[in-house]
């Protein structure tokens, strides 16, 4: 079995890790999340258990698109490593 990859290599201050508990047939996720830009973007990378030792998954979406599948998630049942309010913080658009 592969070994997780360490957020802590490619996290900074300025990226959230977040992981998603798999369920409902879906894997686990993890998650590095950039800040949103000023138009509401979010650059992000992504792994998920069918195999941590691949090259992230790099994508772009809306900080909101990508809070409502957080949220949505949640309510499947699916666990976070963090608090369901760190992460709204976190992809509110700056003011």
């Amino acid at each position: 079995m592969s070994e997780r990859p360490s957020a802590a290599k490619g996290s900074s201050p300025d990226t959230l890790d977040l992981l998603v508990g798999g369920g409902g047939g879906a894997p686990e996720k993890l998650l590095l999340i950039e800040r949103p830009s000023a138009d509401g973007r979010v650059k992000l990378r992504s792994w998920t258990s069918d195999d941590w030792s691949a090259a992230p998954a790099p994508a772009e979406c809306s900080a909101s698109g990508l809070l409502g599948e957080i949220e949505r998630a949640v309510r499947e049942g699916r666990a976070l490593n963090r608090e369901l309010t760190v992460v709204r913080c976190w992809l509110a658009p700056s003011t």
